[in-house]
């Protein structure tokens, strides 16, 4: 036990030792820091527009005709059964077609268009600050603006060489 106690000692001595302390340094320079921040803006704008035209179909003209040439066919006598039957196909066609396509215009209805563009700003983010100490400048981002020339507290990591 002896012997790792006076190895350990012998191995600090001759490597030195670490020091923490706290001193001040001087504020040399101080810069805003800025970052570019994208804020995108939308804007919407609301239009009429008619609705897409329905599609025509042919089932409501067939469906008429034979309907209406069937009670066309009841209403006259002999060959006037055949002009009548024929008379009814083309007015129940024509009735047919009607019912099924409306030629009414469509409705209109509203659309919403929305669009959206970057918009960057510049926006400061802290500074970048340089101290001075003990003859050596070094540079920090900091959240505090200090003054040039004011005295802040740093703290200071020291290996105190013992090799002499």
């Amino acid at each position: 036990m002896k012997k790792i106690a006076v190895v350990l000692s012998l191995l600090t001595s001759t490597l030195g030792y670490a020091a923490d302390f706290s001193d001040m340094a001087t504020v040399k320079r101080v810069t805003p820091r800025y970052i570019e921040v994208n804020r995108p803006i939308s804007s919407c704008q609301t239009t009429t527009e008619a609705a897409p035209p329905k599609e025509k179909g042919i089932a409501g003209a067939i469906i008429g005709g034979v309907a209406g040439g069937f009670l066309g066919s009841r209403v006259g006598k002999g060959s006037g059964k055949v002009a009548a039957g024929a008379v009814g196909a083309a007015v129940g066609a024509v009735v047919g077609d009607r019912m099924q396509n409306d030629d009414t215009t469509a409705d209109a209805r509203n659309a919403e268009r929305c669009t959206q563009r970057d918009n960057y700003q510049r926006v400061q983010e802290g500074y970048i600050t340089v101290f001075s100490y003990n003859g050596h400048e070094f540079e920090e981002e900091t959240e505090t603006k200090y003054r040039v020339g004011q005295k802040v507290p740093v703290q200071v990591n020291a290996i105190v060489d013992q090799t002499n």
